[in-house]
């Protein structure tokens, strides 16, 4: 795998509708399983600097536990108020069983 990707997880350790916290140098991101289909964004709430895992995954947004606002997984863009701002999401690929992030 090309850098600067960086193995954080096996796709058999996320099942579909679940997520994960993974920290990659002192940065943590949310790897979310959504029907097979894997994204990697911030843990982080554009709204209040609160930790988005501590929320649940609504379909294919994730939401934060704090005001309720969601956001989407594919775009990090907020799908409700009170947030404004989008989250920022990570290139992810899926090799041989295992999830890589691009944390650039």
């Amino acid at each position: 795998m090309d850098t600067p990707y960086v193995a954080v997880a096996g796709t058999d350790e996320i099942a579909p509708g679940k997520f994960l916290k993974v920290v990659v140098d002192n940065q943590a991101y949310i790897v979310a399983n959504v029907d097979g289909r894997f994204y990697a964004v911030e843990d982080n709430c554009s709204h209040e600097d609160y930790p988005l895992s501590y929320g649940c995954l609504d379909g294919d947004r994730i939401k934060c536990s704090l005001h309720g606002s969601r956001f989407s997984l594919a775009t990090g863009e907020p799908m409700d108020a009170p947030a404004d701002e989008p989250i920022r999401t990570y290139r992810l690929v899926v090799a041989e069983g295992q999830i890589w992030i691009d944390p650039s």
